[in-house]
């Protein structure tokens, strides 16, 4: 869920581009379903050693976003 970047814990989001490319989501709902999905690891891992570091510090959470053509990739 977390890796360590220089020292910081870093949350990796990866984002469907079929969705809005193939399949004609709206940006909104593509954004909503990323957020579901942190919201689900962050609860389903919050008694990990690294989510707990990585929610001490509110103010300096650090996501990076990355986009996958499709699912195909997340699965992988």
């Amino acid at each position: 869920m977390f890796y360590a970047m220089a020292g910081q814990l870093v949350q990796y989001i990866v984002v469907r581009a079929d969705l809005l490319k193939s399949l004609n989501w709206p940006v909104g709902s593509v954004i909503a379903q990323a957020c579901h999905a942190c919201c689900a690891v962050t609860y389903l891992f919050q008694k990990d050693p690294d989510t707990q570091e990585y929610l001490k510090d509110l103010e300096n959470m650090h996501k990076v976003v990355l986009e996958a053509s499709s699912g195909i990739f997340i699965k992988l």
